[in-house]
């Protein structure tokens, strides 16, 4: 271990912390003086570097060992890892220090919203701040044309958030019902990560999220919120995080984006799992530490909607589950994998309260365009 430690014994380097069962903990930054910076810190283990005989630990501002890593490693992708563990109260916790190989993606959580304000002021200042320790972060809110007064709460409690461009607010005024497959791909095409994520209004991430997106998403597989048993979706009794998705923005492009000819509510983010499946793609089910949600019910789904009768648990007519099912398993039948003929969420919207309009136009004919 040694070896790793650079001139004057310390260890410039930075790292992802990991629980025994490998979930991501915490960032973990070696500094030019040889103090180590957490972040988070759940623990209380940032302090100095110390040697301890083939060891190397983490000492706090008393000079109290809070860290320790004894044996080193590699793990199914080649990065090294260093075991030991961290001093949680009284006890000693199995922990690892991961080295980090490649500088970290751009990653933009995504969530659109019509008249759910009561919703958006809940889960979004708790996801800017559970994702504080991601610095190559955005966060993208469309608002779906909302009469709840969206756009004046945003101005009034995240200003900071917008000023600093860690939040970036899009107005899209044309819609008059939500269009669930057209906003999300609107919210993507308007992204500036490398990885994107669908976190709809109701939506908790968690703390670390993004951190764990950056370890878990690769460009050939895709995270999704529900349960899966081999290759199967497994929907009933989910913790209503189904339609959250990750994946490269390039991944999410190859197959056209969410199909836009689902209306309604329900199995429009079933059809995006199976075609991306269809496409090759690895499949994984996001860790339900990460996945919690608002609870409601079926009527505050379909109050925005233009056809109301979702369907779930009988067929239905336009926009119910049953039609939008049988439309997806007749494309795939058919070998039509890639939907939309490259108008993926096309419109207009004004970006921060005037800053810019922007034209997001078909994939063919032109990129996005602001004036």
């Amino acid at each position: 271990m040694m070896l790793l430690l650079q001139d004057g014994g310390h260890l410039q380097q930075e790292f992802d912390l990991l629980d025994a069962g490998g979930g991501w903990v915490a960032r973990v930054v070696g500094r030019p003086d040889g103090t180590v910076a957490v972040e988070p810190d759940p623990f209380g283990i940032s302090g100095s570097w110390k040697r301890e005989d083939t060891a190397l630990g983490i000492v706090d501002a008393s000079g109290a060992t809070v860290a320790r890593f004894v044996s080193q490693g590699l793990d199914g992708r080649s990065r090294r890892l260093f075991w030991g563990a961290v001093k949680v109260g009284p006890h000693w916790l199995e922990h690892c220090l991961r080295v980090r190989t490649r500088p970290l993606p751009r990653i933009s959580l995504c969530t659109t919203s019509r008249n759910r304000l009561h919703h958006v002021r809940e889960t979004l200042p708790r996801n800017i701040a559970d994702n504080r320790d991601y610095p190559n972060l955005e966060f993208v809110l469309l608002d779906y044309n909302s009469s709840d007064g969206l756009g004046d709460w945003v101005r009034r409690e995240l200003g900071d958030e917008l000023a600093s461009g860690r939040l970036t607010y899009y107005l899209a005024p044309q819609p008059t019902h939500f269009h669930a497959t057209h906003s999300r791909n609107m919210s993507i095409r308007l992204a500036g990560g490398d990885i994107v994520c669908v976190v709809d209004a109701d939506n908790y991430t968690g703390r670390g999220f993004a951190a764990y997106l950056a370890d878990q998403v690769e460009p050939d597989n895709f995270l999704i919120g529900c349960r899966m048993e081999d290759d199967e979706f497994m929907v009933v009794d989910d913790e209503g995080c189904v339609g959250r998705y990750a994946l490269y923005k390039s991944t999410f492009l190859d197959v056209g984006g969410m199909d836009e000819a689902h209306v309604g509510w329900g199995y429009d983010d079933m059809d995006l799992f199976r075609r991306l499946m269809a496409k090759g793609y690895r499949c994984q089910s996001i860790e339900p530490r990460y996945a919690r949600c608002i609870p409601h019910g079926d009527a505050e789904r379909s109050r925005e909607l233009h056809y109301r009768d979702i369907g779930r648990d009988k067929a239905g007519g336009d926009g119910s589950v049953w039609v939008n099912a049988r439309r997806s398993q007749a494309n795939i039948a058919a070998g039509r994998i890639v939907l939309n003929d490259g108008s993926v969420g096309c419109g207009e919207v004004i970006r921060n309260f005037g800053e810019a309009t922007i034209t997001v136009r078909a994939i063919g004919e032109a990129p996005v365009s602001a004036d």
